[in-house]
């Protein structure tokens, strides 16, 4: 459990801190240290966190089961994962209608997997890993809410919509298809 809980440390460090840091000029260390260099400390952090979650999360035996969530969500909590995985994947192309309309869509992306992930139950170590993303994703948005980010004066560029949508699709099918249970060891249907 330790692995697991460094990780969770080593990657919500750095997102927390992206999340609450001042964007005042002067004040933002983003723009202090160079977008280049603060984003690949950022992603070298992130990236050592990750590895140790999945690593440590792989070597905490099964538990017993604190919270079971309705019986239906096990059979299809994979139909929200898809518009979970294209949000995901609308955060990092072109503003679309997408991108423009949720305004966060990253964010909003992961409450969705975290909340439906944990609605269909779990030991422990599943209620922290994605209760910890969801608290995570809430509080987020909550700053990115209050800094007044906003997209809707950006064109949208149809391609982005496209491109999200048919890499969320893609990915979805694969994890449908078998890849969840190669990347995760359970069948995501």
């Amino acid at each position: 459990m330790t692995v697991f809980i460094i990780g969770l440390a080593l990657f919500f460090i750095p997102h927390f801190y992206s999340a609450l840091r001042s964007r005042e000029d002067g004040k933002d260390i983003r723009m202090r240290l160079g977008y280049t260099k603060y984003m690949g400390l950022y992603s070298l952090i992130s990236l050592a966190g990750l590895a140790l979650i999945i690593f440590g999360y792989s070597q905490i035996p099964d538990g017993d089961s604190l919270i079971s969530g309705p019986h239906v969500l096990h059979h299809y909590s994979w139909v929200f994962m898809i518009p979970a995985l294209i949000l995901v994947v609308a955060a990092n192309f072109p503003a679309g209608h997408i991108k423009r309309t949720v305004q966060h869509p990253m964010m909003i992306g992961v409450l969705i997997w975290a909340l439906f992930h944990l609605a269909t139950g779990g030991d422990m170590k599943r209620v922290v890993l994605f209760g910890a993303f969801a608290v995570y994703a809430v509080v987020s948005l909550a700053c990115a809410f209050k800094r007044g980010t906003n997209l809707k004066d950006t064109p949208a560029k149809p391609l982005g919509d496209v491109l999200s949508i048919t890499v969320g699709l893609g990915l979805s099918a694969v994890l449908i298809h078998g890849g969840h249970v190669l990347l995760f060891g359970t069948p995501a249907v």
